[in-house]
């Protein structure tokens, strides 16, 4: 680990053990004040001793979250936000001040994190600090390991104070990034809890008709219910005796639990799917505190099951009315329906192409090819007519032979698109054709007992027309054999092989495009090519739609 990568951990682990042990401090200073502040609010709630007390509670715990978002900027370099209405200038007596303080969501949300911070900080602030704590003593151990006093355990030489020394040392960055997840949880509940919510208008707003259900707020309904349970346990406390206030506390949860179910549900209400799932974790709070019941009751029969069963079941059917089209069968039937209409408009797509092919062909054929013989033939009888005149006739005999050039070509390109003996004559014919201008010696063995597809047979001259090609190139004037034949009635299997040296690459530029043609009918292409055993092309095309 570099230097500067040291520097920065050393310098992120001694802000958490700051902001930890600036925590256990405002924990001790918050649950006393909230405490006490709560006791004689509650008490003394119908003299001006309550008044006053609830008063300067609320205040309290106003200046006790100021502290708290400036003891974050330990951590995150900067405090977090605070947004107050401002209080009223104006001389106003204790109750209404009090009502406005009250009126004010923020406050309450205050009040609430005094209340769990007080309870939960000297736990979750005193870890993080006591890991440290653990650690550095283990790391100092040759300094005090004679004042530990005897047992079975005990480190009382010096070669085990300095084992335990490597061994702290070994645990400062489990240390480190123990304590960096027990402060980044600490910061995100801070964040959730003491963060603005936009109070900035002097007065509340008027809650519109399509806002929030009307009802307390949930900060003041978690506030009085944590209140009550902690009057009920320093009750306990007093009297002794069965711990009676758990069902107190078990009252509590619930009716904020519902309460947070409630706002959910009403934000959700008007989308289909956010609502199943808060009528899921409904049933899902249904459920725990069955099993809560079941528990506190003394276990016995495990009656808790019958109400799971009943919500899981109904949750399953609304499940199956509002996911059922997203089923893993329903998306399976889809795709086969799908692969089956492609396959249908691909074949009549390539049979199109097919056909438009042949057609231009054709045209070559019986358009442009026969006007430029004619044309030819005009030019040889106009050269003939200019013999007298030598310049003349050279311009002509030029143009004469363009015109032959083009002829030449154009029978290249049309015998490239489909030659007209394929077409007219079948599979057998074009082959034998190939066969007799092939610079090498070819045996045909092809007698199939139908024509296929027009584009399955074009498919398949062009095959057997590039691999005789690629013989005649590669196989040193070796002879070769094609082999065409129907399989059964849907497949048209085509071979062709030569007794060269072999050796071919099947992901060759000229194979790999007979393998593309090919692959586009769902037809497989093969190539067999052994150092000096020949090489054998085999290519299957299904001929069936």
């Amino acid at each position: 680990m570099s230097k500067s990568a040291i520097h920065t951990h050393a310098t992120r682990w001694g802000r958490d053990v700051l902001f930890n042990l600036a925590g256990l401090l405002t924990a001790t200073i918050a649950i006393v004040l909230w405490s006490i502040g709560s006791i004689v609010s509650f008490v003394m709630a119908i003299t001006y001793v309550g008044l006053f007390a609830a008063l300067g509670t609320l205040l309290a715990m106003r200046w006790l979250a100021r502290v708290e978002r400036r003891r974050a900027a330990i951590v995150l370099g900067e405090p977090i936000e605070e947004r107050y209405r401002p209080l009223s200038e104006e001389p106003r007596s204790y109750a209404a001040r009090l009502h406005e303080l009250i009126g004010e969501g923020s406050t309450w949300r205050d009040f609430a994190w005094a209340a769990g911070w007080g309870w939960i900080g000297p736990m979750t602030a005193g870890l993080a600090v006591g890991l440290w704590a653990g650690v550095a003593g283990m790391v100092a151990m040759p300094a005090w390991y004679w004042a530990l006093p005897d047992g079975d355990f005990a480190i009382d030489t010096f070669p085990l104070a300095l084992a335990t020394t490597a061994v702290g040392l070994l645990l400062v960055p489990v240390c480190g990034w123990l304590v960096r997840a027990i402060t980044a949880t600490e910061i995100a509940a801070m964040r959730f809890v003491l963060r603005p919510r936009g109070e900035v208008a002097s007065t509340p707003a008027p809650v519109p008709a399509t806002g929030p259900p009307l009802g307390p707020p949930f900060e003041l309904h978690v506030s009085l219910a944590l209140l009550a349970g902690l009057v009920v346990t320093i009750i306990w406390i007093a009297t002794g005796g069965y711990f009676w206030p758990v069902w107190v506390w078990f009252g509590l949860a619930v009716t904020v639990s519902l309460h947070a179910i409630a706002v959910r549900a009403w934000a959700a209400r008007r989308d289909r799917e956010r609502s199943f799932r808060v009528k899921v974790e409904f049933c899902a709070l249904i459920a725990g505190y069955g099993w809560v019941i079941w528990a506190l009751t003394g276990f016995g029969y495990l009656w808790p099951i019958w109400p799971m069963l009943g919500m899981g079941t109904a949750l399953a059917l609304r499940a199956l009315v509002l996911y059922g089209d997203r089923l893993p069968w329903v998306d399976r039937r889809k795709l086969v329906q799908r692969v089956d209409v492609l396959t249908r408009t691909r074949q009549g797509a390539l049979d199109v192409q097919a056909a438009e092919l042949r057609r231009i062909e054709r045209d070559l054929h019986d358009g442009a090819q026969a006007r430029l013989v004619a044309l030819t033939m005009n030019l040889g009888r106009a050269e003939e007519r200019l013999a007298d005149q030598p310049e003349a006739a050279a311009l002509v005999r030029a143009a004469r032979e363009d015109a032959s050039l083009a002829i030449a070509e154009l029978r290249d390109l049309a015998r490239g698109i489909a030659p007209p003996i394929l077409a007219d004559r079948g599979l057998k014919a074009a082959i034998e054709a190939l066969a007799r201008r092939s610079a090498i010696g070819v045996t045909i063995d092809a007698d199939p007992d139908r024509r296929p597809l027009p584009v399955v047979e074009t498919a398949a001259y062009f095959v057997v027309a590039e691999s005789l090609t690629n013989v005649a190139k590669h196989a040193d004037g070796a002879p070769a054999h094609v082999s065409v034949t129907l399989d059964g009635d849907d497949t048209l299997v085509l071979e062709i092989a030569d007794e060269g040296p072999g050796g071919a690459d099947p992901a060759g530029s000229g194979l790999t495009g007979l393998r593309s043609r090919v692959e586009a009918l769902d037809g497989t292409l093969s190539v067999t090519s052994p150092p000096g055993g020949g090489t054998t092309v085999r290519a299957q095309l299904p001929c069936g739609r």
